[in-house]
């Protein structure tokens, strides 16, 4: 899964059939839109590069046209790992550092779904110790994205353009 859409209780059926239209449209012949454990929160696979996908998505959304009812934020997943604290810890010292130049600042969202063994701040303060690079809250040039969705959790390192919502938009 290489995307996560959010949408409003209850309407998973309609922003499921209005992801995949908009996939389609975009050229994914095929793209899977399932139900996660957690209301709210769709898993997405798409053939297509999903940092292409929020590019285009902002280009149909200021296009005039009535495109995004329900699927109303696409955010890219770059790794999956189980929900453990010292599993995010190994993605992100073996996958995530690397993907932060030295001269680029970062900062660290999390945001934590039917997952209550630990608080935000705690996850926040085991994980972002091990990131030797400048951090910027305000205006990071890279976001550490971490979306705990149960009992798995998907990690993303992404410039702030790379999420797509439409009610930021």
């Amino acid at each position: 899964m290489n995307l996560l859409i959010s949408y409003s209780w209850g309407t998973f059926h309609k922003a499921r059939n209005e992801a995949a239209r908009i996939l389609r449209q975009l050229g994914d012949g095929q793209p899977e839109v399932e139900r996660s454990n957690v209301e709210g929160i769709a898993l997405v696979h798409t053939c297509l590069d999903s940092r292409e996908v929020i590019h285009k998505c902002r280009q149909l959304l200021h296009s005039g046209e009535e495109y995004f009812d329900f699927a109303l934020k696409w955010v890219p997943v770059d790794y999956w790992c189980v929900t453990d604290l010292d599993a995010m810890k190994q993605v992100i010292e073996k996958d995530v550092i690397p993907r932060i130049r030295p001269d680029e600042t970062w900062g660290m969202t999390v945001y934590k779904r039917r997952w209550q063994a630990y608080h935000r701040a705690d996850i926040v303060a085991h994980l972002a110790h091990c990131i030797d690079r400048k951090v910027d809250l305000a205006h990071p040039d890279r976001i550490v994205r971490v979306d705990v969705v149960g009992r798995k959790t998907a990690i993303s390192v992404l410039k702030p353009e790379e999420i797509f919502s439409v009610v930021l938009e």
